[in-house]
């Protein structure tokens, strides 16, 4: 059995050790790393088309405020209050085309005097942002949690 050729990314992390010692990967002389980027957003009512429009109304925002690609995103995690339970909202990410995306879907604690019908993405993606350039994301109600990062309408 011949051996596999090692895709590049994996031959340039095995040039590249951190000083911890864990090997990084490269792109274009920066070093590329798994973020997180947070987003949230109110639904308007427990129906199938408002968590979808929602849903992907939020991931759109966030690609694009931070530049990703669908394939640069490794996996979504979708949470939504326990008052919204019409639809999965990720399927909203598989009708964006986002097929090889590991998705999953839970919701949040129901926190006495919580924000209702909110609908939370953390959307993991491989990027060379710095941490302090990740926009996160926060629409409509959602804006009240964090009012220092509201700056979406």
């Amino acid at each position: 059995m011949r051996p596999r050729p090692v895709p590049s990314s994996l031959a340039k992390a095995a040039l590249n050790p951190r000083v911890d010692g864990t090997r990084q990967t490269v792109c274009e002389g920066a070093p590329v790393r798994c973020r997180g980027i947070r987003g949230a957003t109110t639904v308007d009512a427990n129906t199938r088309e408002d968590i979808l429009q929602a849903a992907k109304e939020l991931l759109q925002r966030m690609a694009e405020a931070n530049g990703v690609r669908v394939e640069d995103v490794v996996s979504v995690f979708f949470t939504t209050t326990p008052d919204l339970n019409a639809e999965f909202p990720a399927l909203a990410a598989r009708q964006m085309g986002w097929d090889d995306v590991a998705l999953l879907c839970g919701h949040e604690m129901n926190v006495p005097g919580g924000l209702p019908r909110c609908l939370r993405i953390l959307l993991h993606v491989n990027t060379d942002r710095p941490a302090d350039q990740i926009v996160h994301v926060y629409l409509k109600g959602a804006r009240a949690l964090r009012p220092d990062r509201g700056n979406f309408s």
